[in-house]
């Protein structure tokens, strides 16, 4: 049935600031009504024509060049041209409260060779712009370039502009009617270049707090609630409507710390075997049960999660105590007190620590605990540590006095991890490196060198494989697998279409059934 609005509740409470490079909104308004040159695959994550109508890598990976549709309008009946995607990368770059500018740090030069190419000029290979940077979304110069012109190049910003006096236009299939402080709404643009949404309009209303969302779904007030997470499914009352269970690029697991200064022998982790055997000594088939209700890809590896360079043949070894017990017991470990805890020749505990953000992923503090116990099963004694943010920074980036850092976070289409992974990004020598336990692997540098070399997605993938397998076949963590994403869709609301990007991103898709149709 056409017509009628659809409610989504998003989380935060800042709608004002329309500023696309501030991100101060939840994704959910900007993308309902600006889209990118480039979008990602919904499925894969995969770069796929979209304001561009196809691009071509140049100069041995230095350049790239973009071709732009020339059926597409903003809101205000003007046409979109390249000047307003170098516009909107400029402001990218520069916006002083821009939370993408490192995106841009290779860019040379950005130049406008017709009304429908752009042409990009890299200091050098940039493999992750196409999917990173060439998918935000796309804003009008007309609107805003005077504003911008008229602010000192030192501390240029969106930010303050007045919508108000001029509302934001964009290109997409939603557009901008009104707001307050406590929402945002929409109204269909006629005009769009990709067909026509179903609904006449859309509010998306900010919520602080999950619960809350959660409930505005329960009364109604919401069409549509994500994230949600097994226990809010837990505490529903029985209301009609559907669950999906989608595949999201998401990630948890347990780096291990090569250079504990607290430590007597630097690491506990320097003998392959031990960490294997901390591996297989993880039930994680329990814990995807009891955490997650089965909704995760529990015996997933590594960290891409990205499906478009993700090895999926490439797993977890099987929870095994018996072999982890034989493993720690070659490695020279034993219970010489029986306290339950292996100790090494000299005493030494095998009594790792593991550091955990106490705002990280909930699911994260939980999956820890049924750890722990899985661990003490074959004599290690994990301790687990949850710090405050600043505590956390402290200690991973200064102290370092950790045996093990947990992270669960959501991943952006392209692969930024590579300074996680190799020796040139040890945090301990590299300001600018996030490897966090000095983890070293010759053929992951390799990989990494190849992925930074290549333009080719196909070249990237490949070479993102061979680092997955590497710091597979020696160990880089504990993996704790790729959660799914659980969307609820309110009773009567049909066509709903997961992305792995952002999965309430393809409003335009959905329906109301009739009443008499249900």
């Amino acid at each position: 049935m056409r017509g009628g609005t659809l409610r989504l509740t998003r989380p935060g409470a800042n709608v004002g600031n329309f500023n696309p490079a501030a991100f101060g909104q939840d994704p959910q308004i900007p993308w309902s009504y600006l889209e990118p040159l480039v979008r990602p695959d919904p499925a894969s994550m995969r770069p796929t024509p979209w304001l561009a109508r196809r691009w071509e890598w140049r100069d041995d990976g230095r350049e790239l060049v973009l071709t732009l549709r020339d059926d597409i309008v903003w809101h205000d009946g003007t046409a979109l041209t390249a000047l307003d995607a170098e516009f909107a990368f400029m402001v990218y770059r520069n916006d002083v409260e821009s939370a993408v500018s490192g995106f841009f740090a290779l860019v040379e030069s950005m130049e406008v060779e017709s009304e429908q190419v752009l042409r990009v000029r890299f200091l050098e290979r940039d493999a992750n712009w196409l999917f990173n940077a060439a998918t935000l979304p796309i804003f009008s110069r007309r609107q805003y370039e005077e504003f911008w012109d008229a602010q000192s190049a030192f501390g240029r910003t969106l930010s303050g502009f007045d919508w108000e006096a001029s509302p934001p236009i964009g290109t997409g299939p939603w557009r901008v009617a009104g707001w307050d402080a406590e929402r945002v709404e929409f109204d269909r643009f006629e005009g769009w270049w990709n067909g026509e949404t179903w609904f006449d309009s859309l509010v998306v209303e900010p919520e602080v707090g999950v619960r809350r969302r959660v409930e505005a779904w329960e009364e109604g007030r919401s069409d549509v609630a994500w994230p949600v997470r097994v226990r809010d499914l837990e505490a529903l009352p029985e209301i009609e409507g559907s669950l999906h269970v989608v595949d999201a690029a998401s990630v948890m697991f347990a780096a291990f710390n090569f250079a504990n200064p607290n430590q007597p022998a630097g690491s506990l982790w320097s003998d392959a075997r031990v960490r294997r055997a901390a591996s297989l000594a993880i039930d994680r088939e329990r814990y995807a049960r009891e955490v997650f209700g089965g909704f995760i890809r529990w015996d997933a590896a590594g960290t891409v999660a990205q499906p478009w360079a993700n090895d999926a043949a490439l797993t977890s070894e099987p929870h095994n105590p018996q072999a982890a017990a034989i493993l720690l017991a070659e490695a020279g470990w034993v219970d010489y007190n029986g306290d339950g805890i292996l100790e090494d020749m000299n005493g030494w505990p095998l009594q790792p620590v593991v550091i955990v953000q106490d705002d990280a992923r909930p699911e994260l503090a939980a999956t820890l605990a049924r750890v722990g116990r899985d661990l003490a099963v074959v004599g290690i004694g994990l301790v687990i540590e949850t710090l405050s943010p600043e505590a956390f920074a402290e200690r991973w980036i200064t102290a370092r006095t950790y045996d093990l850092v947990a992270y669960a976070y959501d991943q952006l289409p392209g692969f930024t991890d590579f300074d996680l992974y190799g020796s040139a990004w040890d945090i301990r020598v590299n300001p600018a490196g996030w490897n966090p336990g000095g983890y070293t692997n010759p053929e992951a540098d390799a990989a990494i060198e190849a992925f930074l070399e290549a333009v080719s997605i196909e070249r990237q993938a490949a070479a993102l494989r061979r680092l997955q397998r590497a710091v597979n076949d020696d160990l880089f963590g504990l993996w704790l697998g790729f959660p799914r994403d659980l969307v609820l869709i309110g009773e009567g609301i049909v066509g709903f279409e997961p992305d792995m990007a952002w999965q309430t991103a393809r409003t335009w898709a959905v329906w109301r059934e009739a009443p008499e149709a249900r």
